[in-house]
Formats: structure tokens, sequence, C-alpha cells
């Protein structure tokens, strides 16, 4: 994740040949590694994203573990969900050793995205996410989680203890802030809403959100029958411009033609009709990722 107020990058890197080491990596903005710190894991855990706070890099130790077994069954991907494997999450100071992670348990389930985290005035720590009941439990084909809410943790490092509250109960992935207030207390978030009861190929419904984590409501915009959009990305209007006010990018693919869109939407008038639409003569496929680079 890029950090708006410094231009770094940070990620949480795993090797499957390393079952008992994640390592938190930071790339300053000259394009250098300035830090790559051990953490102590046990069973090789597929960690997908992580989050950072003004203070600290959230690491997501959950229960998809490294699977000698579908490694000697000749799986491309040799993870799989491990209920031995005790979920937590962890709070690790940004520039701290690896052993000072403050390891919070968690009861079990899966995130591969989340929204946004911020530190609170009580020292808690706020963590928005699309959680997955499961994952990897039946297949490793697809996600093949049934139930995945948009949910907001409580991390207490005092306590070590972890309050959850569900946002939306709607099935729901790849949520996006705008992204400039990552780390920090935010007022929106933009999903993409899945079918109800999973989909082993993981595929959209019609739908975007937009929650407003204040007035704790939800907008919708319904692309329309057989319209199966993506992962959307929010660019702010300009760089000084108030937290929502841009736009949204992404793809609609239409079922019926096996083409696409890429569509842009106004943020602030969601559920109003797109601003443009760059149509695309083929197939472009879902799930990928996007992110704006203002210049390159």
């Amino acid at each position: 994740h890029l950090d708006p107020a410094t231009g770094e990058w940070h990620a949480i890197c795993y090797d499957a040949t390393v079952a008992d080491a994640v390592r938190h990596v930071v790339v300053d903005t000259a394009g250098k590694v300035r830090r790559d710190e051990a953490i102590a894991v046990k069973h090789g855990p597929s960690i997908h994203d992580c989050m950072i706070t003004e203070h600290y890099v959230i690491v997501l130790d959950l229960p998809v573990t490294f699977s000698m077994k579908q490694m000697l069954a000749g799986f491309a991907f040799p993870y799989a969900w491990n209920p031995d494997h005790q979920a937590r999450v962890g709070l690790l100071p940004r520039d701290g050793r690896g052993d000072e992670v403050i390891w919070c348990d968690v009861a079990p389930c899966y995130v591969f995205h989340p929204a946004n985290a911020f530190e609170n005035p009580d020292g808690t720590v706020t963590f928005d996410a699309a959680v997955h009941d499961s994952m990897f439990a039946n297949s490793t084909q697809g996600p093949d989680s049934t139930r995945v809410p948009f949910e907001r943790w409580t991390i207490d490092p005092g306590s070590r203890k972890v309050a959850r509250r569900v946002i939306d109960d709607h099935n729901q992935e790849f949520p996006r802030p705008d992204e400039r207030f990552i780390g920090k207390p935010y007022r929106y978030a933009f999903t993409l809403a899945l079918p109800e009861g999973g989909d082993p190929a993981f595929v959209s419904d019609t739908q975007l959100f937009r929650h407003d984590l204040i007035e704790g409501t939800r907008q919708v915009h319904d692309f329309g029958t057989g319209k199966v959009p993506g992962e959307f990305v929010f660019v702010p209007r300009t760089a000084d411009a108030p937290e929502g006010d841009g736009w949204l990018m992404g793809y609609v693919i239409d079922r019926s033609t096996d083409t696409t869109d890429f569509v842009i939407l106004n943020a602030m008038d969601f559920e109003g009709a797109p601003q443009a639409v760059v149509h695309l003569p083929h197939r472009i496929p879902p799930g990928f990722h996007g992110n704006w680079l203002p210049q390159i």
C-alpha cells in the first residue's frame, strides 16, 4: 500500500518455501527497499494484503496455509483452509522489530482486501475489510466462501482483543477508499457486490456499492442485467478535493456480447448515469485489480 503521507510503499511478503516467517517490506520514494523485517509465523500462511495506519502495519495471519498434501497432488496453488491455524491479526510498529508485533486472536475467517484502517484517540485501531467466512475449504479453483460481509474490526492492543461489527451484510469484495485517506479516519468506501450464497467462479453481481461510514448508508449503482462490473478505482477531482469528490473508473463486462466497457462514474452522483463509456470489442477477464496513476 502507498502511504500518502510519506510516498513509501508497504507490503507483507511471503514465500511458500519459508513456513516460519513473513516479511514487512518498505520501498522508498526512490524505488529502493529500505526495510525488510522478518515476522515469525507458523504453517506458512497465505497473506494476500495488509494495511497501514500512522504507527502500525496490520498483519493478517489467517487460516489459509501452505498444504503439502495439495502440493504433492500437483495443485498449482498449494494452499488450503487450515482449522488448526489460529486466526490472528497483528499490529507491527512501522519501524519496529518483527518480535514486537502485538498479536490479537480473531474468530476464523479470511481477508483478501481491506478497505482502510486508522488509529482512534483511545489507542484502538479501526480496520475495515470484506471478510470471508472461510476460504479454499472445498476448492482451490477460486474463492469458495458463502458469506462475505463488509466488516469493521476494532483492534485493542491493550487487551489484545478484536471486536467485529458488520457494516453491511450483503456479500461484497474489492473495497476501495479515496486513497488519499489511507491510514486516516475516512468516510467513503466503494465495494463490488457479489451474488448471495457465493459463486465458485467469483463472478460479481451487477452492482457497485458506495458506503457512507459516517451516516451509515449505502447507495447502489446497478449496471443492469448481464452487466458484470470489476473492481472500480477512485480518482480525486483535484489533489486537494474533498474526500469522495471525483470519479470511479472500472471495467464492466457484457455477458451477452462478450465485450467490455470502460466506465467512468461521478462518485458524488453515484446512482446517476456514467460520465463516459469507452467500448472495448473484447472481454477483459473479471477480477483484475487496477490503480490510477496521475502521471508516469
